[in-house]
């Protein structure tokens, strides 16, 4: 039996949506920490917490799920010869002119960076939480399609929150026969491009 995000609503998320929606706003105005675990994104979004599939700061696809989903891909890959690519994206703070200490990201800056890349990929992409400051994404596509997204993510002024944080992104293809390990080795080696 399969699950979908869906079957992973319970009644305790559905009843807990408005302590949870009121942590976050009060996160996002500095009143608490930002390890308190975000789970706000609208009314009229469904809440998932601690489902295992969805983060629960930025409701991006968990770790789990995205190395599952990984792993599915490639047996479907090797199966069928289609293939796919990973984009690994990573976000810091921009730093002012005269600003030698890095500026740190904040509760808002993951949240609004998480909705924009959210708004900047398709549905059928997997995009991961990966990290504070990193995520991926497994785009089931052409090389060509895949560097067209690379091109949006680069340049969106969007996906920058209006120019406080700067983007690096880098990209491989799955290459026949490769395992899930191999591939996310070659993705941290590969030199991240900014814009």
């Amino acid at each position: 039996m399969s699950h979908t995000p869906s079957d992973a609503i319970t009644a305790d998320s559905k009843i807990n949506r408005a302590a949870t929606s009121a942590r976050a706003l009060a996160a996002l105005a500095g009143s608490c920490f930002m390890e308190e675990r975000l789970t706000y994104r609208g009314h009229e979004n469904t809440l998932f917490s601690h489902d295992g599939i969805h983060d629960s700061q930025t409701h991006l696809a968990a770790p789990t799920y995205f190395y599952q989903q990984l792993k599915q891909e490639i047996a479907l890959s090797n199966r069928t010869g289609e293939m796919f690519s990973l984009i690994r994206v990573i976000f810091n703070r921009s730093n002012n002119e005269g600003e030698s200490v890095e500026a740190k990201i904040g509760a808002a800056d993951i949240l609004y960076f998480s909705e924009a890349l959210k708004d900047l990929t398709r549905k059928q992409d997997c995009v991961a939480r990966v990290g504070v400051n990193e995520c991926v994404i497994l785009v089931r596509s052409s090389a060509s399609n895949v560097e067209a997204l690379l091109s949006r993510l680069l340049h969106s002024h969007k996906l920058t929150v209006e120019n406080t944080l700067q983007i690096s992104c880098a990209t491989v293809e799955f290459a026949p026969g490769e395992k899930a390990l191999t591939i996310l080795n070659r993705l941290d080696a590969m030199s991240l491009s900014t814009r």
